[in-house]
């Protein structure tokens, strides 16, 4: 079992590296038929297939047929023999006898010469429509990434596979195609029997026609009708026919003006065109820097050599072109975030006048690198971008000269009717102009480069961001935070209602900072983090000499001499409104203990104490320890409201 297993792998092994080595040879190539497709994504030509060299293969187990009638008298001889006389051998017979292939309804052996997309089609109908059933074949579709079989045009696919590099633009890659009568599809690389894609298909489609296309701004070459190899060594060409389509007096025009017209050639060495720019999608992500914009633009310029005379025409002034079937202006964005040409979206036709006016309307998306603040501090979520977009030309051998095509002219209303701003939450100002290439100033400075001999279109954006939603998660509990703090000076002091407030508030503002870092960019410093950073310190602060003043520790400072001075000073208790002092009449007996003596006035005995012991307020007498927390709870409103106030102004 082992060695049959190993026999087999070898097998394998031998057929893929002959189909590795497998090159399509110029000679191969001479005994084809060419198709160029230049005008886009379209199947402009269509081919009869070679019904009568398959005929014998649509009989199954029919070695050889012929049909025939006679005349003669009598004596009718007829020579069958499988070794013709070499003068006079029938190559019709050998061909049918290499046809013979059981059980297959259509086979096609071609080679395709391009980057990538290329598309081959097989219908029972020329010129399908939409939902007609038909096979499609797009090999190296995606950038020449994959291969594809659909069963209706754009759509339905039946099998994909992934083949990198399938396709090349310098040599012929070969391939076939094959339907058999049970409904098997199978497309694969010509010389490896094992297909890339296959598809049973229980309602099959009889194949009378094919065509070929490529993919916008590719340029693909088809080889077909290439000899078909028998089994018995002998081989036949199949000879398909290029069917004639009823052609529209607008069809003529086109197919005249595009014939053997090069698609990527410019109308002159310097084009002007006029170009102009409507936004419709923008947004930032501050934390990559990127800006993606998408926007509708709008293209116009003038090709002498496309314009016709309507009289001759039947009277047609307007022609409507695909993308890929004449030349069109390219762009590239200058700082761009991905390197590659500025793809038209949702391109619509190109609308050419009988001037050779021709005009473009498209979509397209850029995404740009936009960090041009050098400050760490900024204002988020009240944050402000200033961004720049920068189009020119793709083809360095092309030269633009760009005319600003203002949003408001009639023809920029007429193509971009549709094409609506989106709000979001960036609100958006800027302004659009043309960057001529004679501005040294920009080009050296701005760009650093001496080569641009062409001009660019620059779109400048001024992006703040509508924070209604930002505002009301981050600016209210700060500014709810910050009045409590301020009113809990003018609580009542020393007490542990005041220590579980500061504690509560620190933990409330230290674990939201904690998980702040997936919604604030990390490259910068949001000024309102430095305002709740500011109010925990606050608090942190506040909490701490609340705690102090609490602690017996800190009593010998209440009754330290400079405490005693301040307390007992008129201008310093006035500063503080704190109340006045009352004492006793009789000054010489301060701090001498307690010593009766008779009031001159009342009669009344009195006792000489401290200064501090006698102060008083109207009903409710307090010590050192209140009076000092009343002044520090004061003291600190007052610093904390100017800070507060300070921050808050520097941050609106």
């Amino acid at each position: 079992m082992q060695l049959v297993l190993l026999c087999l792998g070898l097998c394998v092994l031998v057929m893929d590296l002959a189909a590795a080595n497998y090159t399509f040879t110029y000679e191969m190539a001479s005994r084809c038929k060419e198709h160029t497709c230049r005008h886009g994504y379209k199947y402009e030509t269509y081919y009869l297939a070679d019904a009568s060299s398959r005929q014998a293969a649509l009989r199954e187990g029919v070695a050889f047929e012929m049909h025939l009638a006679v005349l003669a008298a009598s004596n009718g001889h007829i020579l069958l023999s499988s070794v013709p006389q070499p003068e006079t051998g029938d190559p019709d017979a050998s061909r049918r006898q290499a046809a013979l292939r059981e059980g297959v309804a259509f086979e096609m052996h071609l080679a395709v010469l391009a980057a990538s997309n290329g598309h081959i089609l097989l219908s029972s109908v020329p010129q399908p429509e939409t939902g007609d059933p038909v096979y499609e074949i797009v090999v190296g579709g995606g950038g020449n990434k994959f291969t594809e079989l659909r069963r209706n045009l754009r759509r339905n696919s039946k099998a994909t596979a992934k083949t990198m590099g399938i396709l090349s633009p310098i040599e012929y890659r070969a391939f076939y195609i094959r339907i058999g009568e049970d409904g098997l599809v199978e497309f694969g690389k010509e010389g490896n029997k094992t297909a890339l894609l296959s598809f049973f298909d229980t309602d099959p489609i009889p194949i009378k026609y094919f065509s070929f296309t490529a993919w916008n701004g590719v340029e693909a070459k088809f080889l077909y009708d290439c000899p078909v190899a028998g089994e018995n060594g002998t081989e036949f060409r199949p000879n398909s026919k290029e069917v004639d389509i009823k052609m529209s007096n607008s069809e003529r025009l086109k197919k005249a003006l595009l014939q053997d017209r090069p698609v990527g050639l410019a109308p002159g060495p310097a084009v002007p065109v006029k170009f102009g720019v409507k936004l419709t999608t923008v947004r930032y992500d501050p934390f990559e820097t990127k800006l993606d914009a998408e926007f509708a633009a709008v293209a116009s310029w003038t090709d002498e050599s496309m314009a016709w005379n309507p009289a001759k025409f039947n009277g047609t002034t307007e022609l409507k072109f695909s993308l890929g079937q004449i030349w069109i202006p390219q762009f590239s964005v200058f700082n761009s975030a991905d390197i590659g040409m500025l793809e038209p979206r949702n391109a619509d036709q190109i609308t050419m006048l009988y001037s050779g006016e021709a005009t473009l309307h498209f979509q397209a998306k850029t995404t740009t690198w936009c960090s041009y603040d050098e400050d760490t501090l900024n204002k988020w979520p009240r944050d402000k971008y200033e961004c720049l977009i920068i189009l020119e030309r793709w083809n360095v051998h092309e030269i633009l000269e760009l005319e600003y095509l203002n949003p408001t002219s009639a023809k920029m209303k007429t193509f971009t009717a549709m094409d609506n701003f989106q709000e979001n939450v960036w609100k958006v100002t800027g302004k659009q102009g043309v960057l001529d290439k004679e501005m040294s100033i920009y080009r050296n400075e701005m760009f650093n480069t001496n080569t641009t001999k062409s001009d660019m279109y620059f779109i400048t954006l001024g992006l703040e961001r509508h924070a209604t939603t930002y505002n009301i998660v981050f600016y209210t509990p700060l500014l709810v935070l910050m009045t409590f703090l301020l009113l809990s000076f003018w609580t009542e002091p020393l007490k542990m209602s005041r220590v579980w407030f500061y504690a509560g508030t620190a933990t409330f503002i230290s674990m939201g900072l904690s998980y702040v870092d997936c919604l604030i960019p990390c490259h910068s410093v949001p000024s309102i983090l430095v305002l709740y950073v500011c109010l925990l310190a606050g608090v942190s602060v506040a909490l701490v000499l609340h705690i102090c003043m609490m602690t017996p520790l800190v009593q010998p400072v209440y009754k330290s001499r400079p405490v005693q001075y301040l307390l007992t000073s008129k201008v310093f208790r006035m500063v503080f409104c704190l109340t006045a002092l009352k004492t006793c009449n009789t000054y010489e007996s301060i701090n001498r203990g307690f010593v009766a003596q008779e009031d001159d006035d009342s009669g009344v005995l009195t006792t000489s104490r401290s200064n501090v012991e006698e102060m008083q307020y109207d009903n409710h007498l307090v010590g050192e320890r209140e009076e000092c927390a009343e002044v520090v709870d004061k003291l600190l409103f007052t610093v904390y409201s100017v800070l507060f106030a300070v921050l808050l102004a520097f941050h609106f």
